[in-house]
C-alpha cells in the first residue's frame, strides 16, 4: 500500500511538473514598441516619383536588432511591407515627393504583426520635395551707415524645374510607429 502512494504521489507531482512547465511556454511575455519609436530600414525596392503610383506595394527590412530592455523586439531581417500613399509629381520650385504608410511586419521566425506608420524623410512624412533653387536674381541697393551702399542679390520668384525622387534598393531610412504595436 506505501508503494503505491507513493508511485501516485510521484506521478502527481510529476504531472503538475508537466502543466507547469507547459503553462510557463504557451504565457510568452507581451511587450510594446510605443508611438513614435524610430526603426532604421533599408529599401528593398526602387521607389520612385516616376515610375511609382499610389497604391503601389514597396519593402523595407530591418537593418539591425532593435531591444525592449533586454528582450529583442524586433529583430534584424524582419520585413516591413508598406504602399505609396502619395506621389507628388515635381513642379517649378519643388522636386518630387513620395510618402509611404508602412501597415505589416513580419520577423524572421514568420509571425507577422499589424502595424501603423510611417517612412520619415527630410520633408516630414515626405521623401524629397525639396525647393529648387532660383534662376534669376536682381540686384538690390545694401545701405549701411558707416559705409558705401553696395548691390546685393535677391532672388525673384522664379525658380528651377524640380527633379525626380528616387529611393534605390538599400537606401537605409527610418520608419516612425503612428500607434503603439503589441508584440509577443
Amino acid at each position: 500500500m506505501k508503494k503505491i502512494k507513493i508511485i501516485l504521489t510521484a506521478i502527481i507531482i510529476f504531472a503538475a511538473v508537466i502543466i507547469n512547465i507547459n503553462i510557463k511556454s504557451e504565457a510568452q511575455e507581451e511587450y510594446k514598441l510605443r508611438k513614435g519609436a524610430f526603426i532604421k530600414v533599408m529599401a528593398r525596392d526602387e521607389i520612385s516619383t516616376l515610375t511609382s503610383d499610389a497604391e503601389d506595394e514597396v519593402r523595407f527590412i530591418n537593418t539591425s536588432d532593435m531591444y525592449v530592455y533586454k528582450i529583442n523586439a524586433v529583430p534584424e531581417d524582419t520585413i516591413f511591407y508598406g504602399t505609396v500613399e502619395e506621389v507628388l509629381e515635381p513642379v517649378e520650385g519643388r522636386d518630387g515627393a513620395l510618402k509611404i504608410h508602412v501597415y505589416k511586419m513580419i520577423t524572421p521566425d514568420k509571425k507577422v504583426y499589424k502595424i501603423n506608420g510611417h517612412i520619415s524623410g527630410e520633408n516630414g512624412d515626405y521623401i524629397g520635395g525639396k525647393q529648387t533653387q532660383p534662376v534669376y536674381y536682381r540686384k538690390v541697393p545694401h545701405y549701411n551707415k558707416p559705409f558705401k551702399p553696395f548691390l546685393q542679390a535677391a532672388p525673384l520668384n522664379v525658380y528651377e524645374m524640380g527633379k525626380h525622387t528616387q529611393v534605390k534598393p538599400g537606401a537605409e531610412l527610418f520608419m516612425v510607429l503612428d500607434e503603439d504595436v503589441t508584440l509577443k
